[in-house]
């Protein structure tokens, strides 16, 4: 679960100084000065309450929703292609939500996994890559892998292929994260993140969520926690790469 995260996304809540990291290495996380301590305080009360459940002892959140044993749960929308072949229950999906005084909500920002293309290799070699990467931007397999896994087309072509082949009439809540993605007019808070070691900050985050989910600490001490946590990881990898530039790491 990244509660600060999801929340930022899309309700104007900063989740670090700097533009959210695109503006310089010397980024801090603030996201314990914002809504985030609250929702991590819904969140725990939800458990006490009994309206949240922690997967675990071999389910996943993914199991209990299909097999009914949860109403909703929040997923990246590539959960698509395993909850239709698995699902037992009527099932429907939609857009994240927000507070009742975000109106309107802003464009949530792009997960998922990237391809990165190393230095250091034979002309040939690249020529091979280039024609690989001209072949996953085609939009026939953008449209393939949007219908197979769930994750949006990678490409405007492609998403007015799969519009015009009437793909959304037949899986309409495979739309709804490009329509998310798409809304209003991203702002500094919403247009996405560029953290150093961001799966580290990751980590102390949910670690710190789960001390409040078990009593151990209070959401403000937990998120303040986090936050400080977070900055000192982000201090060592401005100290490892300062002075470095992307043109820097070019192949």
């Amino acid at each position: 679960m990244e509660p600060a995260r999801e929340l930022q996304r899309h309700q104007h809540q900063p989740y670090g100084t700097l533009a959210n990291g695109f503006d310089g290495l010397g980024t801090e996380f603030v996201y314990n000065k914002t809504k985030v301590v609250s929702q991590v305080a819904r969140l725990k009360k939800w458990l006490d309450d009994g309206v949240m459940q922690i997967a675990g002892q071999g389910f996943s959140p993914e199991q209990l929703f299909t097999s009914g044993r949860c109403s909703a749960f929040v997923n990246s929308t590539a959960s698509h292609g395993n909850i239709e072949r698995n699902a037992t229950i009527n099932w429907s999906a939609t857009f994240l939500p927000h507070e009742s005084d975000i109106n309107p909500p802003l464009n949530s920002t792009i997960g998922g996994g990237a391809i990165w293309v190393m230095k250091g290799h034979t002309p040939e070699r690249y020529e091979a890559v280039a024609a690989f990467l001209d072949f996953v931007a085609q939009p026939e397999t953008q449209v393939w892998w949007h219908g197979a896994t769930g994750y949006v087309p990678a490409t405007n072509r492609a998403y007015a292929l799969a519009r015009e082949r009437g793909y959304y009439k037949d899986h309409p809540t495979r739309e709804i994260a490009v329509l998310q993605l798409s809304r209003g007019t991203p702002n500094e808070n919403s247009r996405g993140f560029r953290f150093g070691n961001f799966v580290q900050t990751m980590l102390a985050q949910r670690q710190e969520v789960e001390a409040v989910f078990a009593g151990q600490k209070q959401p403000q001490e937990a998120m303040d926690d986090a936050v400080k946590r977070g900055n000192e990881i982000l201090r060592q990898f401005e100290k490892l790469n300062a002075g470095k530039t992307p043109e820097a790491d070019r192949p």
